[in-house]
């Protein structure tokens, strides 16, 4: 086992002038030597703001270059980073730091939030600000100590919680996952062990994952520096400023979801030739259409990956090579998952090319320890020993499996199971089509009617022709939209999600 803190330390060790880290804002860059001893200078000034080890710290920043040396500096510490969705509203910010009990809190330079975050903080617990500071907060440049002073570093205990990070929060409030150090090593190896990421220097990986999600951190962030690479911050996606990035710095992983793809490809300065020295593509969060997916393989020459995953287990089933098979996947190198049988037992395994709940066993060091003061719901989710993902999957004859889609999203119209993905697959190939997300809508007549959400190009209002499209295509006609709604933008999370309950209540009223 090895804590975060030590596989960087480790990486310093092997490679202590290589490049660890490069701002994408300013011109600064730290070398792993430079970057261990910013680390224990950082650690030292929090310390001497208050923050102990133990003391749950919120983080709410979007992926900044001082985002990235908090979540070190703090594990350093022996404190534990509670990562927020830095796009969440403030009120929704402090709810999160009153409901986890924490101790401190790093956020951006805005009087709202830091107002808000101080009413559900301990009297005199810090608040550190990005920026200039402000009214009741400290400026996190005021935060470096000496690190010499620093007490030596002390292995936690496998068990300790490490880190906390939120569910996407589609129902409500996020849930606060803990993970403890015994997680850490399963959630970055994988990188090597299922993408393809060879140890060494010659890695050199730009951040467009956000680093409160579990992929940007571990995948990414943690992926680059564990392996000895270079991470290279990008604290704001701009694809036309990535397109460039990406050959200029000669970027070799780029880890994104399918929204980054999709933007990178129609960026007007794109090009295949500048995605040359591209050697590993991976991408998670999302399955990828199989038109996009199409592109992708057309315009990188490189290794690609698809991944699937939860906050709670990380990594559970992979597709190498997934051009022409968008949603099958098979078991990870640490996984042991099957398909469960809908509402019976977590023992009751379903049959081969029968629809089922996509289990996965509990026991793999990757998965989490608990929900964050929510034992009811951890209970409900971690079984006999099993994880219950909420994700419908079927096994095939060959041993890999097919993800459909989430239980709850599962339309029921006429007594037949509809899954919004099946639709969307074929839909979207249609040319005026960009993106579509299927949802249910109650019918008295059929329980749910199958209603499609569009982003289209061009004149897309004549909903007859995407009908006619369907008609011809092999989609049974029961699955057919008996709806079409046509929108500017599609609620999506973090990781390009789309959020199909949120959907749902916008396009219902």
């Amino acid at each position: 086992m090895h804590t975060v803190y030590e596989l960087v330390y480790l990486a310093g060790q092997r490679a202590p002038n290589r490049l660890a880290i490069i701002d994408d804002v300013t011109d600064r860059k730290l070398t792993y030597r430079e970057l261990l001893n910013t680390i224990d200078d950082l650690a030292a000034g929090f310390s001497a703001k208050g923050i102990t080890p133990g003391d749950v710290v919120a983080t709410c920043l979007p992926n900044l270059y001082e985002h990235s040396l908090s979540l070190l500096a703090l594990n350093r510490l022996g404190a534990i980073p509670a990562l927020i969705n830095a796009r969440l509203k403030p009120e929704d910010v402090a709810l999160l730091v009153e409901q986890g009990n924490m101790n401190g809190a790093i956020v951006m330079a805005d009087e709202n939030i830091v107002a808000k975050v101080s009413e559900k903080l301990p009297g005199g617990a810090p608040i550190l600000t990005v920026g200039t500071a402000v009214t009741g907060s400290t400026s996190f440049l005021e935060c470096y100590g000496d690190g010499l002073r620093l007490e030596s570093f002390r292995r936690p205990d496998i068990e300790d919680t490490a880190f906390i990070f939120y569910t996407s929060g589609t129902t409500g409030l996020p849930k606060g996952v803990e993970l403890s150090h015994r997680t850490t090593d399963a959630r970055m190896l994988y990188m090597s062990m299922q993408c393809g990421l060879v140890h060494g220097r010659h890695n050199k990986v730009i951040g467009l994952m956000p680093l409160f999600h579990v992929v940007g951190f571990y995948s990414v962030f943690l992926g680059a520096l564990g392996l000895d690479g270079t991470y290279y911050v990008c604290s704001a996606f701009d694809p036309e400023l990535v397109v460039e990035t990406i050959p200029e710095e000669k970027i070799s992983l780029v880890y994104g979801t399918p929204t980054h793809f999709h933007a990178l490809l129609a960026a007007p300065n794109f090009s295949p030739e500048k995605m040359s020295l591209v050697s590993n593509v991976v991408y998670a969060g999302a399955a990828m259409p199989g038109p996009l997916l199409e592109r992708v393989g057309d315009n990188f020459n490189a290794k690609i990956v698809n991944i699937y995953g939860t906050t709670e287990i990380m990594n559970a089933l992979y597709m190498p090579d997934p051009v022409g098979k968008p949603y099958t996947y098979r078991p990870g190198f640490y996984s042991n998952v099957k398909v469960g049988v809908f509402g019976a037992s977590v023992h009751d395994e379903a049959a081969v090319n029968q629809d089922g709940e996509l289990l996965v066993d509990a026991s793999a060091d990757a998965t989490f320890t608990r929900y964050l003061y929510r034992e009811d719901i951890t209970a409900e989710k971690l079984i006999d020993g099993w994880y219950r993902t909420g994700d419908i999957a079927r096994k095939r004859e060959d041993g890999d499996f097919d993800v459909k889609g989430r239980v709850d999203d599962m339309i029921i119209s006429g007594g037949e199971n509809i899954y919004p993905e099946e639709v969307e697959a074929i839909l979207i190939k249609h040319e005026k089509i960009l993106e579509c997300s299927i949802v249910g809508f109650a019918d008295e007549q059929w329980g749910e009617i199958v209603v499609a959400c569009i982003i289209g190009s061009g004149d897309n209002s004549n909903e007859n022709e995407f009908d006619e499209y369907l008609k011809l295509s092999n989609l049974a006609n029961y699955k057919r939209p008996r709806r079409y709604i046509f929108m500017d933008e599609l609620p999506k999370n973090a990781t390009g999600k789309v959020l199909r309950r949120m959907l749902r209540q916008q396009v219902m009223g």
